[in-house]
């Protein structure tokens, strides 16, 4: 099947490139963070390092993904084969989302997460990670740089972390209702997350793959300068 084969092989592009290494000191680092905790903090505290960096990194790494692919003339060739641009998509999205659900599952453990906390935390590592990769899609599609990437995703970085950080403080009312906020309360094992939160989620999810697919299909048709 071909998805599987664009996955196999965004999988090897970034162990050539040294996202996995990143990933797994990364991971060395957290745990030592987490081992000087007290016992009674390392679970909200393996919450917010996954949310803040293993669910989000597709949006932290996509753009340099591209950018890479782009400079190697990979995106040019894949324009000019049978691949779809959501067969290109849907690769992306699940080869993130494995390195970001296996920090996960360690992260967990080590917190001493049970099976359904843990399993709450995967699938909200899951959404998240889907949710920022789509992110990361449709701003990376319009940059030439890594300087223009940082400058577009910054401000999106700000809108994504500070309504969560706000319901951590204590903050309530519509702060809640917002997508990242109901990846976070997975994370932290809020079961009825699930109930309040399921439509505005999915709804995201869609509206965001709407959008990052109009902006994938443009930088499609217009790589190398001349539209295809």
């Amino acid at each position: 099947m071909r998805i599987l084969r664009l996955t196999a092989g965004d999988i090897r592009f970034q162990i050539t490139y040294g996202f996995w290494f990143l990933y797994a000191a990364l991971t060395l680092i957290y745990l030592l963070l987490l081992s000087a905790l007290p016992v009674t903090w390392r679970s909200v505290a393996a919450a917010v390092l996954i949310f803040s960096d293993p669910a989000a990194m597709g949006l932290f790494f996509m753009g340099a993904c591209i950018l890479l692919e782009k400079s190697q003339r990979v995106l040019q060739v894949l324009a000019l084969s049978p691949v779809r641009i959501w067969e290109y998509m849907a690769a992306k999205a699940v080869s993130f989302a494995l390195i970001s659900l296996v920090v996960a599952a360690v992260l967990g453990c080590f917190a001493g997460f049970g099976p359904r906390r843990l399993a709450w935390a995967l699938v909200g590592t899951l959404y998240g990670s889907l949710l920022f990769s789509l992110l990361g899609m449709a701003a990376a599609s319009g940059i030439s740089s890594l300087n223009q990437y940082l400058l577009v995703t910054v401000p999106i970085e700000m809108i994504c972390f500070v309504p969560p950080a706000l319901c951590l403080l204590g903050v309530k009312g519509p702060v809640e209702f917002f997508p990242t906020v109901a990846c976070l309360k997975m994370l932290l094992g809020t079961e009825t997350v699930w109930y309040e939160l399921l439509p505005v989620s999915v709804f995201t999810l869609l509206l965001l793959a709407g959008f990052a697919w109009l902006r994938m299909n443009k930088m499609w048709c217009c790589l190398g300068g001349a539209k295809l």
